[in-house]
């Protein structure tokens, strides 16, 4: 009677280990299937690979499908990094310098996850105990060609809360979201750039 008590036991553990997989892996495809646009406000970290605080910043962020995304930095310094889906520019006011570079280089890059719907082609996904009030799948690009080697994606609410990432130099990237909006509306010109007059332009443009 014990051990059958026991095996029942292990079965229900197990079958609440695969629930949670399910869940977390169908919460980020749910909202990435369902997700057209967003808007939020962020807090974002740079940590060294000993985990030690590098930068710390915030802003906003506004991203479309296909290819459109804008993260306004606010702090610690003004930096603006836009696309419209073929060109990104990364502008920085201080410096009055601005990079362009193509969108297809970005690759299998966190900036664009809203866009991938093929998770499941470019990543191996793999669900994390729930913790921290949200649901969490790991990212590894099954390419080595991307920025970075892994990333993790809280999911509370059905929605994207956080994202946390080591790219090739083992820096992490933590980025918390607040007052997140799904689909929005946004004005055209909202992910165009046009560089204030005095600016250095660099790059592929």
């Amino acid at each position: 009677m014990i051990k059958k008590t026991i095996l029942l036991f292990l079965c229900l553990l197990s079958f609440n280990v695969v629930a949670d997989d399910i869940i977390a892996i169908q919460q980020l495809k749910n909202f990435l299937d369902n997700t057209q646009s967003l808007s939020a406000r962020f807090q974002q970290k740079l940590v060294d690979e000993y985990g030690g605080l590098m930068q710390q910043s915030a802003g906003t962020l506004d991203m479309q499908k296909p290819g459109k995304f804008r993260w306004d930095y606010i702090l610690p310094y003004s930096q603006n990094i836009i696309s419209n889906g073929k060109k990104i520019w990364m502008y920085d006011s201080e410096l009055e310098q601005v990079n362009i570079r193509p969108y297809d280089q970005l690759n299998s890059s966190p900036v664009n996850l809203l866009d991938n719907q093929k998770l499941d082609d470019q990543f191996i996904l793999e669900s994390l105990p729930f913790t921290e009030n949200q649901y969490w799948v790991r990212l590894t690009p099954k390419s080595s060609e991307g920025d970075f080697k892994k990333m993790l994606v809280g999911l509370q609410n059905g929605k994207i809360k956080s994202m946390r990432f080591r790219d090739n130099f083992n820096q992490q990237t933590d980025i918390e979201f607040e007052q997140l909006v799904v689909n929005p509306k946004f004005k055209n010109d909202n992910f165009e750039f046009v560089a204030p007059e005095g600016t250095d332009v660099m790059g592929d443009f």
